[in-house]
This record gives structure tokens, sequence and C-alpha cells, in this order.
């Protein structure tokens, strides 16, 4: 092993050796705390999150504060709390370099601080950031259908909202063809690939985080449209032991989320090297009614909440997310350094910038270039991308996927991807075989639908992609499958008419006068079908 390689192993152990002992809270991990909007009511849970045994923000830190420190001298001069990524500058609370510099050792006057300090500050200014994501899936699955047309708010579909869909959404019926197709109802599609493999918003998903005072707002007028009757909840819904009152309004339930007590904690380590971390549940008495727990392989649990099951996965292997990114902008080195003297030019450096785009980097040739020579070696790139790397993985990052059946897959009664008037007039039949209960209300509870939860560091965006398009085994586009001419059925002025394919003719499509339609749609649905058409 060289000495190099040896140091880089010892040197988190000589930086942190002489850390004051932290309180136990904060050695227990970092608290990121969730609601999860579960069909009882909303259960609390607290994550806590730690990395190599290390509170995660105290580990970014260390981690940060190590590959600043240039000269392992044990302390950071301004010129390398300059190496520093400006994203994580920011997060800091800094404008500048030197404004970092001062808040770290309240000195105006300061010119260096000790690294082992620095990182405990640096620690704790950070602030607690989980960036909850939803996870790719396959189109027809990414649509959240339910939170589209449950207009009500109170997570239950009846047939007037499955109706009424086809009115309520056509503001997004893009090409104005009178169906939605999956493409159109994704409220967010990753714009560098039209395959299968999208990030839809994360809003409508059961999942919200407790970070910001904007974030427990956002909580709270969900907690009471989805419980409640959107300006209060009765008291006993919130599941608290504490709570006596008949009813909760968004003042008291602010009160509540931001001390909460929580029904479920989870204690989280990822490990910087192996790509599986572990997870350990504490769920007190009052909770287990609620909430239980069956552990899975190494890392990976199952959750159920109210009969919702939650299959938890701790994801570890950061280091990998590093290395990726670090071989994956080295390989095109070569290719731009044009006349091959194995440096890059400021002249060469603007394609390495566009590259760098592309994986959210921002950095001019100066910012690389960490001598100052005007030229930029493989060194240099290589120590500047494992830096903003970090930055990268400040954050925390719970991926949300949802599984099993969906509303969009059960109405989409032809598989064409696509949702049509009709599907939306006769579909509530079709789930009525999921209402268990028999209250002509369906849930995605009674649908089966499950939810997949992986938490880990922050991942590129590059590598997240085509992870999870490799994990689904995603292929195809997100675009409507339709039958074409030569497909479809009945008269030929029918098919003709049929613009959309959709196998039915409405009163826009229908080139006669409003009385001859009305007249051939015998049973007053406003569509006009094959059979209809054949009967005149």
């Amino acid at each position: 092993m060289s000495i190099y390689r040896l140091l880089l192993l010892l040197l988190p152990t000589l930086l942190c050796g002489n850390v004051p002992a932290q309180k136990e809270e904060s050695r227990s991990g970092d608290s990121a705390p969730v609601v999860i909007m579960a069909p009882g009511g909303p259960v609390i849970a607290n994550l806590r999150i730690t990395v190599d045994r290390r509170p995660y923000r105290l580990w970014v830190a260390t981690f940060m504060a190590k590959r600043a420190d240039s000269n392992r001298d044990g302390s950071l001069g301004l010129d390398e709390v300059s190496l520093i990524p400006d994203r994580l500058i920011r997060q800091a609370g800094a404008r500048s370099p030197q404004h970092l510099l001062r808040l770290a050792t309240g000195q105006n006057e300061a010119d260096s601080v000790d690294a082992v300090k620095f990182s405990e500050w640096l620690a704790s200014a950070l602030g607690q950031g989980v960036n909850v994501i939803a996870g790719a899936v396959q189109a027809s699955e990414a649509v959240r259908l339910a939170g589209l047309i449950d207009s009500n708010g109170d997570g239950a579909v009846t047939r007037e909202e499955v109706q009424s869909g086809r009115h309520s959404m056509r503001f997004r019926d893009l090409d104005d063809d009178q169906t939605f197709s999956a493409a159109e109802l994704l409220p967010y599609r990753d714009p560098r690939t039209q395959q299968a493999a999208v990030v839809p918003e994360v809003a409508r998903l059961p999942f919200v985080q407790l970070g910001d005072n904007e974030e427990v707002q956002r909580c709270v007028q969900q907690i009471l449209e989805r419980y409640g009757d959107g300006q209060t909840i009765i008291g006993a819904r919130v599941r608290q032991p504490a709570i006596t009152a008949e009813s909760l309004n968004a003042d008291a339930l602010t009160g509540l989320l931001v001390d909460p007590v929580f029904h479920l904690e989870v204690n989280i380590e990822l490990p910087d090297r192996r790509r599986t971390g572990s997870l350990e549940f504490k769920i007190p008495d009052a909770a287990k009614g609620f909430c239980r727990v069956t552990p899975g392989r190494t890392g990976r649990a199952r959750l159920i909440v109210d009969d919702m099951p939650i299959e938890i996965r701790a994801r570890g292997g950061g280091q990998n997310t590093r290395t990726f990114l670090v071989s994956f902008l080295m390989q095109r080195f070569s290719v731009y350094d044009e006349d091959k003297n194995s440096y890059l030019t400021e002249d060469e450096f603007p394609q390495m910038q566009s590259q760098f785009a592309q994986q959210n980097v921002r950095a001019q040739f100066a910012d690389v270039d960490l001598n100052n020579d005007e030229m930029l070696v493989r060194e240099e790139l290589a120590l500047f991308l494992e830096r903003d790397a970090i930055a990268t993985q400040s954050q925390i990052e719970a991926s949300i996927r949802q599984d099993g059946k969906t509303f969009f897959k059960l109405l989409d009664e032809n598989t064409d991807r696509r949702l049509t008037q009709r599907e939306f007039l006769e579909g509530f039949d079709r789930l009525l075989e999921y209402d268990i209960n028999n209250d002509e209300r369906i849930t995605e509870a009674e649908l089966g639908t499950a939810y997949a939860l992986e938490i880990g560091l922050g991942q590129l965006s590059e590598l997240r992609t085509s992870r999870m398009m490799q994990d689904q085994g995603m292929q195809g586009t997100t675009n409507a499958v339709l039958p074409g001419l030569a497909n479809l059925e009945g008269p030929e002025w029918f098919k003709r008419m049929d613009r959309n394919q959709d196998r039915d003719v409405s009163r826009r499509e229908f080139l006669g006068p409003r009385e001859t339609f009305q007249e051939l749609d015998t049973n007053k649905d406003g569509l006009l079908s094959r059979e209809e058409a054949e009967a005149l």
C-alpha cells in the first residue's frame, strides 16, 4: 500500500481524534423528520442518519476539511477555504470564502482556522438537509392520477370524480386530442431522455418532509384536507397521546409538527465504501397498533403502516458516486486536450465546462486551476471534482417510488398508455372490485399500492437516472400507442372522423349537425360508439 493511500485512510481518524464528545442526540445521527400520510392518519417518523458512524453533516464537513487542507498542516488558510465549492459555502450561510472564515472563527481579521474546529462548526452550519424526491418508474406507474382527480383531497376517489376527470384535467390535454397520455399527466419528465425513466413531483406522494416553515405549512394543509374538513381535524386522528382536544385547527397542528412526538424512529447507518447500510427501528407502545416492521436482508426492512406497505432500503456506497463522476469526466479530458500536451488551457476548457453543467457542477477555469499556472492538469481536475461531489452528497436523498396497481393502469383498459373519454365514463366499474369496504370510495391502499423508500447520500443526476433505468428495465417511450386507421372498426365515415383513434367519435370530431349526433347517440353519453355508428 502506498504512503499516500495509507495517509488517506488514516487522516479521518487523525482529524477527528480530538473532537470533543458529542451529546447523545448528535452521536445517534442527524435528525430528519418526515410525515407519512397513512390511510388511518398521519404518522410522524424521525430518521436519524449517520455516515461511517458519524452524524452525516459532521462526516461531510470532516471530509471537506480534509480535502481542503492541501498542505496537511491541520489548519485551513483563506486559500484553502476557497477550495470549498460555492454551493457548500452558501449552504453554510456565507457569501464568500472570506465570510465563511469569519463565521467559523468569530473573528473579522482571521486568516486561518483549525481544521477540526472548522469541521465541527461547518457541520452545525450546514443545516439538516433531506432532499425528498420521487424515484423513476415506468411512465404508466409514475402518473399520480389519484392526486389529479381527487378534487376534495380526502385520499379516496369516487365515481363522480373519475367521470369528471375528463373535464377537470382538460388543461393537461396538451395536444388537444380529448385523450390524456401518460406523458401529458406526468408532473415532470427528465428533459435529457424520452425514455420511460421519469422523475415525478414528490408532492403528490404520501410523504412530506418537515424541514423549514414552508414545508411544515404544506404538510399542515395536506393533513387538514386528507383527514379533516380543510379547516380542522378531529384530535384523535393525529394519534398523539398528549392531544385531548376534540379538534385541531391549522395553528394547533403547526405547533404539533414543529415539536412532534414521533410515532416511529429509524436509525440509518450509511457506509461510504459499502453499498448496503443498516436500519434499526424503534416503535413506541402507543404506535404498535398501526406500525410494525419485518426485517429483511441487510440494510432492508418492510414497514407496514395501517396496512400500507413500505419497503425501506439504506443505500451506502457514496464513494462509488464520487468515483463515477471523476471517471466520467476524466475520460473526456483527453478528447478536449486538442493539442495533446496533457493539460487544458482556458481556451480548451469550455467543452469541459459544458460537461460540468450537465452534472450540475458550476465552475470557471480559475476554480479548477488550483495553482493558477494557467495549465489544468488531470490531478487538479480530479481533486476539484471530488470536492464538488461531496457538496452533492451534503444532503441526504430520500427516493420514493410507488409500486403495485395504480389508478392510471386500471383505467387504461386497452393499455395504450392514455386515458380516453370512455375509459373515464365507464372505468369506475372496473375499480369496484378493489372496493374492500363497499363504500364506493377507492383508496390506493385498497388497490394494494406499495411504496419503496431508498435513503442515501445525494447522487449525481446522471448516475441516478441511468441506475434507475437499469434497475427498472425501462424501455420504450411515454408516448401513447395508437391503433392506426387500418386497425379501427366500424363504417368508413366513422373511422375517418375518429381523429384521435380512441374508437369513439365525440361531438367535436363529428362533422355533421348537432341534431344528427344527438340522434345517433342513443345512450346519451356524449360519444358515438362503433355499435351506434353501425346502427345507422
